[in-house]
């Protein structure tokens, strides 16, 4: 039988899953590599983690590294909110593909959110998600998950995907998480609990 990993291969330098080095707590220094070695039964569909669009690298990208780079970009914060729950090993991707840091300046335009919603469409049916939690990070995201959502649940053949937004875990969204990993934490399992 093909593994996920495998089965999502093609997708490995954009996407990745909610999965890090075993840890009790994640914090800025911990190591968030993304794990090697065998993680059959890990990952799942059963939830797919949404970002806007991947964020620029001091450091060469690697397989499945996104959301998984130390340091300023607070993808500690994604480890701990995830840590222990049943979203642990889900799928992680972006709506979009440009790959820009600063949110304000990402290209908002309908053609281009068609166009790569018709990626992360692929990348759902690829990865047989059947009736997946979409979990959205960020406003901004969540403004362009609302605008594509029929096509969305078409795709994974439902007629309303369950969806919930979650605070963005940047430094810049420091005055709602309080630059806190646990803080996050409790926001991030508030929002899930009270899916749509």
């Amino acid at each position: 039988m093909t593994s996920l990993l495998e089965t999502m291969a093609r997708y490995e330098m954009t996407a990745s899953w909610a999965v890090w080095p075993p840890s009790a707590s994640y914090e800025r220094t911990s190591d968030i590599s993304f794990p090697a070695g065998v993680l059959d039964g890990v990952l799942h569909a059963r939830s797919v983690i949404l970002g806007l669009n991947p964020g620029e690298s001091s450091i060469e990208r690697r397989p499945w590294q996104n959301f998984h780079t130390a340091g300023k970009h607070n993808d500690h914060f994604l480890a701990e909110a995830f840590r222990d729950t049943p979203h642990w090993g889900a799928y992680m991707t972006d709506l979009l593909t440009e790959v820009n840091s600063k949110s304000a300046t990402v290209d908002l335009s309908g053609e281009t959110i068609g166009r790569d919603v018709a990626v992360l469409v692929e990348q759902l049916q690829s990865l047989g998600a059947a009736d997946p939690l979409f979990i959205v990070i960020g406003t901004k995201a969540a403004k362009a998950f609302i605008e594509h959502e029929p096509v969305l649940a078409d795709a994974v053949g439902l007629s309303r995907p369950r969806w919930v937004v979650v605070p963005h875990y940047s430094a810049a969204n420091g005055r709602i998480h309080g630059n806190s990993p646990e803080k996050y934490r409790r926001l991030v399992l508030e929002a899930v609990n009270d899916t749509h």
